[in-house]
């Protein structure tokens, strides 16, 4: 998971967010009355500008044409579900872009759903560690030869309590994540290690991976990130 920085709403969404509902009840009946072309361009702000045209929190890719969303589309995701704080229905600094539309959600079994139609209506403003956190990416770990997201060894226990309680929630686990994840980094593990005595051509590699083109970044750039270890905190310096 690598941390999202907002930035401005659109002017749907801004102005929307003027005069927010006031209960539970009138957050979901205007969430579903937002649509068209006023969700299409909040979707593409939040996705396109910020997640660099990523899923906030799995990182699998959900731009067409790469074919690593394998067709499951993207929704729109409260942090704070409109349920708990309906103020914050239309609040821009409160939206990521997660995998999964509704016609895929139907589609799919209980236990491959992932992201935010995982969580539901779940919220801890403590315990789930979300990418609107600008510390989330230290809290998880990613074993490349499982291709298993887990809880960082090196925090204390109550954040690694945290982190497994977030994995749970958001079923970062889930059977067809762990595949994709697994096959992508046993690919980037065996480039590394072909240039492990070449420390030029690794950073420029590390590059290639780890840098976003044409304002896309690779698949599960936090776990490639650790398989470059410090190169990745040098490298990464680039992207401000």
């Amino acid at each position: 998971m690598r941390a999202i920085f907002k930035r401005e709403a659109n002017h749907h969404l801004a102005r929307r967010h003027q005069t927010p509902p006031a209960t539970s009840e009138e957050a979901r009946r205007s969430w579903k009355n937002f649509r068209g072309q006023r969700k299409k361009a909040t979707q593409n702000r939040c996705l396109h500008d910020e997640q660099y045209s990523l899923c906030a929190y799995s990182e699998i890719p959900l731009v067409d044409g790469t074919g690593r969303n394998q067709g499951l589309g993207a929704h729109l995701d409260h942090i704070e579900p409109r349920s708990t704080n309906p103020n914050r229905t239309f609040d821009h600094t409160n939206l990521i872009v997660s995998a999964i539309d509704d016609e895929a959600l139907g589609q799919l079994a209980r236990h491959d759903v992932f992201g935010g139609h995982a969580r539901l209506e779940w919220w801890n403003p403590d315990a789930f560690i979300h990418p609107l956190r600008p510390n989330c990416a230290r809290y998880f770990h990613y074993e490349a030869s499982s291709g298993r997201v887990v809880p960082n060894t090196n925090m204390p226990r109550r954040d690694r309590a945290k982190a497994r309680l977030t994995i749970y929630k958001l079923n970062l686990n889930a059977a067809i994540l762990v595949n994709w994840r697994r096959t992508w980094l046993a690919q980037k593990a065996e480039l590394i290690e072909t240039f492990l005595d070449q420390p030029e051509i690794l950073k420029q590699l590390a590059r290639q991976e780890l840098l976003p083109h044409e304002g896309i970044l690779k698949p599960f750039h936090s776990a490639v990130s650790q398989l470059f270890g410090s190169i990745a905190e040098e490298i990464l310096v680039e992207m401000g």
